[in-house]
């Protein structure tokens, strides 16, 4: 299940969520059988989808984000302050200590990053952030897809029949 936030804006503080509408819906999404709520995004929504799935360990378990970019850099060059760097997922994860609670509560969800090496994919930070992960010990399904796997419609369609199954999968 993907979480659209709609209308609800964003604020210096995070994402506005009404407690509610949150318990309605993890009601639900719990009592159908399936693991929890997933973000999913691709291309920048990618980038969204992961950082609110690391940021927020509490209130989601699955993450699929197929080629975001990870690294502020990309749109910021070499400025950054506090707000950049929590919103730069290498930065933010790299600046996390390797005996962070989130950790834990990483590893008992499932996530999937992934990126083709085609005509405008940029796997760069994707590369740079399966480093972090690994150097974490955070367990993510990080996957290159080739040289033929193009930024584009057609194969976000295919890595979302791809993954799906995994991430739905309770185990």
């Amino acid at each position: 299940m993907a979480i659209h936030t709609g209308g609800s804006g964003v604020t210096n503080s995070g994402f506005s969520i009404s407690r509610m509408r949150w318990f309605r819906l993890c009601a639900r999404w719990s009592m159908s059988g399936y693991p929890g709520i997933m973000v999913f995004g691709c291309s920048l929504g990618a980038t969204h989808a992961a950082n609110l799935y690391f940021r927020r360990p509490d209130l989601f378990d699955r993450l699929l984000a197929l080629s975001g970019l990870y690294s502020a850099g990309y749109g910021f060059g070499s400025y950054t302050d506090e707000v950049v760097r929590r919103n730069s997922l290498v930065d933010f994860l790299g600046d996390m200590s390797k005996d962070d609670s989130r950790i834990t509560l990483y590893n008992l969800k499932k996530a999937v990053i992934c990126v083709g090496q085609g005509p405008w994919e940029l796997p760069d930070s994707t590369r740079q952030l399966s480093h972090i992960l690994e150097e974490r010990n955070i367990h993510a399904w990080v996957d290159f897809w080739g040289y033929d796997c193009a930024h584009d419609w057609y194969w976000w369609y295919k890595q979302v029949e791809y993954f799906v199954p995994y991430l739905l999968k309770n185990d």
